[in-house]
């Protein structure tokens, strides 16, 4: 049986289960970590990945992506985006998805990335106000 095929699998036992709470990953016992990955985190549905000190134009941000464990599109992204940015980052942390321009795009997988700068970079609106 192929890898992918087992990948799915496992996947679709996870969905069986109730959504669990995200654990941190130990990167050190992992065969494969990908450069400048700082730390991750899973639960019975995502993997969360984090690149701390990722370079932007205006200095350093933290990168996030996040993906199903069965790479499928997720339902209600935007919601569950959310979802994950609170747990993680906590509540009151502001966290943007990026759309780039046509040219810039990369769209192989359904990996959903969402970005973190320090206080200060971005314009906030006064949503509500």
């Amino acid at each position: 049986m192929s890898q992918s095929k087992q990948r799915m699998i496992a996947a679709n036992k996870q969905f069986k289960k109730p959504v669990t709470k995200f654990e941190q990953l130990d990167l050190s016992r992992s065969d494969f970590v990908p450069k400048g990955m700082t730390r991750a985190y899973r639960n019975t549905r995502f993997t969360v990945m984090v690149y701390d000190n990722s370079p932007v134009s205006t200095g350093i941000a933290i990168r996030v992506m996040v993906q199903k464990h069965n790479d499928t599109p997720i339902v209600n992204h935007w919601s569950e985006m959310q979802n994950i940015k609170n747990e993680i980052f906590g509540e009151e942390t502001t966290a943007i998805e990026y759309f780039p321009a046509k040219s810039q795009l990369i769209d192989d997988y359904n990996i959903y990335w969402f970005w973190i700068f320090p206080e200060g970079v971005l314009p906030i609106p006064n949503v509500g106000k």
